[in-house]
């Protein structure tokens, strides 16, 4: 009976599916295959990943916070023209301002705000005298003065703290509150006691020489305390006060964001705890030190820790001045000083434990501070002096605190809070307040942490407490309440008596508790599976079937998991798994092997297991140069190395040019060259379980490996002390790497980019921890594990786990659903088989030019059987007979007999789908809160960026518009000097440079006016590139001359280009017209009905009809000429036809790409080829097309093409 398999390698922008078919000989059948190509959920721009969403949200936040200054100024203006304190602005123009931006322009209003050093015009001047001089509010000048001075604050009321966003007070040195401190004691020691004093004397005495808006201000601390010295100084009232004080310093209470915390594993529909919250604080603690194990003096094994030494331990959790510690800490404790070790630590102290000293522990912060306000007993402290304390219990009450703490973000409401309900004095209320909180989250929710508490407190390990913590749930609260005692002596009894091995059991823990509950308790049917089990995730609910009554996929979001990256990939997983079921393929009973990509996981890990391969790939670029230069000083002859000889240098390197094995020296010809005396050797022979990976090799005596070493271990080597004395470099290398990663901690207090470094810096000191340990610890192996080469390689990580689960809600079997049909596949695993079945040399390097390599390793996937890994040991070692002369050189067995040709022949025979959406056309929908209740609106704003940040300037030279932009001198290139618009500011810049030279130059300040003190801080520059930019509105206030009226910027791309047919004289031509992105967004803006009356282009154009149009993605298949009749079934010939587009450039022409070509763009510049397809060319990896050579089916108007590649014509 045939057993159908699909085989896919998933990456993160790609996804090779094959679908095989295995007999009972083991035979395989390609029964199916493709490569589909996507877009990566993330922002890849220049080697930066950034989130999508990221860039546009930045300037969402930009616009909201124009628009609320907007908003407060009004909201100022309306009580200064209320009270006569400015000119008047009617309602009209200050709503027309509002909602339209038009700013008001009544004479008199905009000589109110003109400022005039030499008439004392100006708003430093009206702070200084309002703060000292009475006004006389009745005459309109003095009173537009104070209203004047309150605008001035409106423009600029500083930084408000916000409490739940500060860190510890060791924070306190950032840069804003460090700038803010620094500007107080500026002010102090110019004797100024308001900052409007202190900016208005600075003005007056530096003029342009000191810059006053560069500065960082305290709302509180500075303009609150001028805005009330002002009012008082006025004898304002307090009505007057109240409504310019709403009007200038009303802040919204920040959203909640509540809604976007994950739900807990245990308890699907709760959230997941605060990691502040005691509970979690007190949950971790436990769950650290009854994991902790001690060996003492007297002692035969490891123990966990008796009571007093945990009484000891405690302590040192509840410390404000140590929120995070080191192990070494607890070991000091307990055992005293210098009498500790790590259990696998070569010394010999009297105490020994099973972690690492360095290791990081949690404490617990919040108890920690709510012990230094209430006392040791914090929570009936908090229970006596409270004063709502009605039925609520002592933890209730706690939590009320807690609450108050976690969510008030006003330092003077929390005071409040404290003094009314809890009854403290000032000073008491002041120490409360200053509690802070961190804002992260725990992956339980608080019913479950509370469950699982008392099990941890009688020093269970959290695998066992978590398995208990239903029990009273489970047996009903009067049984548990009677019997508590009886079932935990029971429960406990079977829990120490647990053993996995022992068949008996039947089974797992969880079993035999479920078993006991059933057997001793009368409990409904279903109940007992409500047993929380360590393991558990959150899962997918099982795949239905559709209409058509064929099974489908749903979707893979899930709350676990906030990964874009993932979430595109599995996306497009479920596409091409639904098409498959929906043709009839693949059904539920089809068995699924899957790769993983690791660069799915977090951006941290990508970014560092990138740095990784760029660091490897320049190590062994500098490898080869190395086997050059030091064979032709040595030997006198010019090599080429090959990639077997730069894997054989960068071991020659690892193990500073000695045998391992042997202690000799190795010379360079030794292994390079004809007849090598040593060549690579595997650690762990690869016929006893051992892989290919570099962990596992080393170079070797050839001799040795061949007649001593053998298929042997190198523990059964009889000089295995020697080898591991030479070791020693190793493992003083990794020591030193471990303590490295140790020593990169973060914490809750740090900024994001500082913390992504750290994070990041650690993920790869942990692969080069990693791949070290690999090598050390293969020499120390007594026995390999069954199994041993499956395991290695990288771990698939959370996502890999949710994908498993994902494909497990369809493909897992009838008879029971816990057991999955999908099996995953490691990429050494893969790699292994792939040089096997002779598609890859031992040592070369994958090829991934050609996109048909994730298919290739999709193939692979599906025909790797599980009982293939005897064959593989048994064909390793007849290799290794092989090798040293003993034997004929074996062949492994192939899934079919024809099938390395075939699949080296694959790129003939196969089309690379893009899936390259067009959002630009598509719509956002939302739930929208109506008087009629929720409705589903739709939005109709653009899908992609219109133009370019940079507004260009417009001005005339020699009767030619020119464009500039201005640059900050900083930011100069040295090709932009000579762009420079203002000739005595080029010839300033000119002669810096002439003395400093550029960098120093650019670096140094460069002055207009030296005397005077005036800085050339800006520079416009001419920018020849931009010659017709596009004009998206007006200027607000307009100026006289017409080309000074535009805002001027350039576009982002272009959306599309509109392809016109015609016949013109008997000949047919063609034109085009390219639509920029805001001509899209136009177009596809539903409110604009223009998508019902006409194409995206005019419909005719030098009296040619509209085609077509294309966008970047467009698949194409090129024809020899336009009436040339091809069949889309020939595989065959399409696959050397399909391109898509990958530039439309502006004279008309388009690079197109061919549909298997995967190299980067910049290294295929010089490959765009122009002229006509034809059938008879050689491989192409891009042609420049020009609109007469443009004989070709276009994707979406002549033919459709699905994500399994089948295309149909329309």
């Amino acid at each position: 009976m045939k057993k159908r398999i699909l085989g896919l390698d998933t990456g993160t922008n790609s996804l090779g599916w094959a679908v095989v078919d295995r007999d009972d000989n083991d035979i395989c059948t390609l029964v199916d295959k493709g490569s589909l190509i996507f877009q990566e959920g993330v922002k890849i721009e220049k080697g930066i990943e950034s989130s999508k969403a990221a860039e546009r949200t930045e300037h969402r936040a930009s616009r909201k916070h124009y628009f609320r200054r907007r908003l407060r100024k009004i909201e100022v203006l309306k009580v200064l023209v209320k009270y006569g304190w400015c000119p008047y602005v009617s309602a009209e123009e200050l709503h027309l301002w509002h909602t339209k931006k038009i700013y008001p322009k009544n004479d008199e209003f905009m000589l109110w705000q003109r400022t005039n050093d030499n008439m004392e015009q100006n708003p430093y001047y009206y702070r200084h005298v309002c703060l000292h001089d009475e006004l006389d509010l009745t005459n309109p000048q003095e009173a537009f003065m104070l209203g004047r001075a309150l605008y001035h604050l409106a423009q600029r009321r500083g930084f408000m703290s916000n409490r739940l966003e500060q860190s510890e007070e060791d924070e306190e040195s950032g840069k804003v509150k460090a700038s803010i401190s620094d500007l107080s004691k500026q002010m102090q020691e110019a004797e100024c006691e308001y900052l409007g004093d202190y900016f208005y004397k600075l003005y007056s005495e530096e003029g342009n020489r000191v810059r006053i808006r560069t500065r960082y201000t305290d709302r509180e601390q500075h303009y609150m305390t001028e805005f009330y010295a002002i009012c008082k100084c006025q004898k304002l009232s307090d009505t007057q006060i109240a409504e310019l004080e709403r009007a200038l310093y009303f802040q919204r209470p920040l959203k909640s964001q509540r809604q976007g915390v994950g739900k807990c594993t245990f308890e699907p529909r709760k959230p997941r705890c605060a990691d502040s919250h005691p509970a979690f604080e007190k949950f971790r603690m436990l769950s650290f030190l009854n994991n902790v194990k001690v060996k003492g003096p007297h002692d035969i094994d490891l123990r966990p820790l008796n009571k007093e030494e945990r009484e000891k331990a405690y302590p040192l959790f509840f410390r404000k001045s140590k929120s995070n510690f080191d192990f070494e800490d607890i070991a000091k404790a307990i055992a005293g000083k210098n009498n500790y070790q790590y259990i696998k630590d070569n010394s010999d102290k009297g105490y020994k434990f099973n972690y690492r000293m360095s290791q990081g522990v949690a404490g617990c912060p919040t108890i920690a501070q709510l012990k230094s306000v209430f006392g040791d007993d914090y929570t009936n402290a908090i229970a006596e002096t409270y004063t709502l304390s009605e039925s609520k219990t002592a933890e209730q009450m706690a939590d009320d605190v807690w609450n108050v703490l976690y969510s008030f973000p006003d330092k003077e409401n929390v005071k409040q809070w404290a003094k009314s309900r809890l009854q403290m004095d000032d000073e008491q209320a002041e120490k409360f307040a200053k509690i802070r909180l961190t804002h992260s989250f725990a992956s339980l929710s608080l019913k479950a942490i509370r469950n699982i508490l008392p099990w941890l407190e009688r020093g269970m390990i959290y695998s066992y407490a978590v398995m208990m913590a239903k029990v009273p749930d489970i047996v009903g609260k009067d049984k548990w309440n009677h019997d508590c005692d009886t079932i935990t002596a029971e429960l406990a009894e079977l829990i120490e008596n647990f053993n996995p091995k022992d068949e008996a059991m039947q089974g797992t823990l969880d079993f035999c508790v479920k078993d006991y509950l059933r057997n001793n308790f009368d409990l409904a049917p279903g109940v007992a599976e409500s047993l929380y089990h360590p393991s558990m995730i959150e899962t997918y609910p099982d795949a239905h079937k559709d209409s058509n009554g064929v099974y489908q996929l749903g979707s893979p979001r899930t709350n676990a998991i906030r990964n874009p990256m993932a979430m595109r990939s599995l996306h497009q997983l479920r596409k091409v798994i639904n098409e498959l079921l929906r043709k009839g393929t693949i059904n539920e009973n089809t068995e699924v092997h899957i790769e993983y990509a690791r660069e799915l996981n977090d951006a941290n890990k990508r970014k560092a297991i990138a740095q990784w391969n760029k660091d490897r790939e320049k190590k062994r670029a500098k490898y080869a140069e190395d086997i050059v230069k030091l064979y032709k000083e040595q030997y006198k002859k010019t090599i080429t190395p090959t990639a077997d000889d730069i894997l054989k240098f960068e071991l020659w390197e690892e193990q500073n040019h000695i045998c391992l094995y042997t202690g000799e020296q190795i010379g360079l010809a030794e292994f390079i060259g004809d007849s090598p005396k040593y060549d690579i050797e595997h650690t762990i022979p690869r016929s006893v379980g051992g892989d290919s990976t570099m962990e596992n090799m080393t170079l070797c005596s050839s001799r040795f490996n061949r007649e001593v070493k053998v298929a042997k271990l190198p523990t059964e080597l009889h000089n295995h002390s020697e080898i591991m004395d030479r070791l020693a470099d190793w493992k003083k290398q990794i020591e030193k790497l471990r303590k490295d990663t140790d020593l990169v901690r973060t914490h809750s207090g740090m900024p994001k980019d500082m913390k992504d470094r750290l994070i990041q810096k650690r993920h790869l000191l942990r692969l080069q921890l990693d791949y070290m340990q690999g090598k050390y610890k293969r020499f120390l192996m007594t026995e390999v594990p069954e199994g041993f080469a499956r395991r290695q390689g990288t771990g698939i990580g959370l996502v890999g786990k949710y994908a498993g689960l994902y494909l497990k809600s369809l493909f897992h079997k009838k008879e029971d659903r816990a057991k999955s049909n999908v099996r995953v596949v490691k990429g050494a695993t893969t790699a292994e088989y792939r040089k096997m079945w002779g598609i890859q040399e031992e040592y070369e390097k994958k090829s991934r030019d050609n996109h048909i390599h994730h298919c290739i390793d999709a193939i692979t996937i599906a025909c790797i059987e599980p009982g293939q890994y005897n064959e593989t040991a048994r064909y390793y070692q007849q290799l290794e007979e092989y090798e040293r002369h003993r034997g004929n050189k074996p062949s492994f067995k192939k899934p079919w007999p024809s099938f390395t040709e075939d699949i080296k022949a694959l790129a003939k025979e196969m089309i690379v789908v893009h899936n390259t959406p067009d959002n630009m056309p598509k719509h956002a929908r939302k739930h929208v809160l109506t008087s009629n209740g929720k409705v589903l609106a739709k939005g109709d704003s653009a899908r992609g960026s219109l133009h370019n940040d940079t507004f260009y300037g417009a001005i005339e030279r020699d009767g030619e518009v020119k464009y500039v932009v201005r640059r900050a001198l900083s930011l100069l290139k040295e090709s932009d000097v000579e762009n420079i618009v203002d000739e005595a500011v080029k010839q300033k810049v000119k002669d810096a440079i002439s003395a400093k030279g550029f960098k120093e130059a650019m670096a140094s300040d460069i002055y207009m006016n030296e005397a005077k003190g005036v800085k050339i801080k800006k520079v416009r520059c001419f920018t020849p590139s931009v010659v017709t930019p596009l004009h998206i509105r007006q200027q607000r206030d307009l100026s006289k001359k017409e080309y000074k009226q535009q805002y001027n910027v350039t576009i982002d791309g272009n959306y599309c280009m509109a392809i016109y047919e015609g016949i013109v004289k008997g000949k047919k031509k063609r034109t085009f017209e390219i639509v920029d992105m805001i001509e899209a967004a136009n177009y596809y803006k539903e409110s604009s009905g223009l998508t019902k009356l006409y194409p995206i282009a005019p419909e005719e154009k030098n009296g040619m009809k509209y085609r077509c149009k294309v966008t970047t993605g467009t698949q194409i298949i090129l024809l020899q000429s336009d009436d040339e009749d091809i069949d889309v079934t020939d595989v065959q010939s399409i696959s050397s036809r399909m391109y898509y587009v990958a530039i439309m450039q502006k004279d008309g022409r388009i690079i197109l790409r061919h549909n298997q070509e995967a190299r980067e763009a910049t290294a295929l510049r010089k490959e765009a080829r122009a002229g006509a397809y034809k059938a008879t060319d050689s491989y192409r990896s891009q042609i420049a097309l020009s609109l007469s050579d443009f004989h070709a089916l276009v994707e979406g108007v002549d033919f459709e093409i699905n994500v399994l590649g089948e295309i149909k014509m329309k």
